[in-house]
C-alpha cells in the first residue's frame, strides 16, 4: 500500500509528496519531513523506512491539524497547567477524530502491520 497522495484536514486537502536531500534543500538538516501551510504542502523523506515514513507523516498531518484547528485565544501568561492542557486537547480531540474519519486510506496505511 503506497503513502496516501492527498489527506484531508478538515475541510482542507494536504498534498504529500516524498523528496530527499538532493532534490530538496529542506531535508538536508536531518529532518524527517515538514508542512508547508500556504501551500498545504507535507514533504516527507522517501528514503526512510515504511515504519518511520507513517510516524513522520502522522507527525506532520498534527502540524496541519494544529494550522488548521488553533484557536487564536491562547490562554494568557498566569494560566494553570490544567487551563493549557484543555487548550490544546481542544486542538486534538475533533481534528484528529475528522482526520481518520475522512481518509480512511491513510488510516489503513497507518494501521498496515509492516511485520507480516
Amino acid at each position: 500500500m503506497p503513502v496516501p497522495k492527498k489527506i484531508k484536514v478538515g475541510i482542507q486537502y494536504f498534498t504529500v509528496v516524498q523528496r530527499n536531500k538532493d532534490d530538496d534543500g529542506m531535508m538536508n538538516d536531518g529532518s524527517y519531513g515538514y508542512t508547508l501551510d500556504g501551500q498545504n504542502l507535507i514533504v516527507i523523506d522517501s528514503e526512510m523506512p515504511e515504519s518511520k515514513k507513517k510516524v513522520t507523516l502522522f507527525h506532520e498531518v498534527m502540524h496541519a491539524a494544529r494550522m488548521t484547528w488553533e484557536n487564536q485565544t491562547k490562554p494568557g501568561p498566569k494560566a494553570s497547567f490544567e487551563d493549557w492542557e484543555h487548550y490544546f486537547i481542544g486542538i486534538w480531540e475533533t481534528s484528529l477524530l475528522m482526520v481518520i474519519r475522512d481518509n480512511p486510506d491513510f488510516l489503513r496505511w497507518l494501521l498496515k502491520d509492516e511485520g507480516n
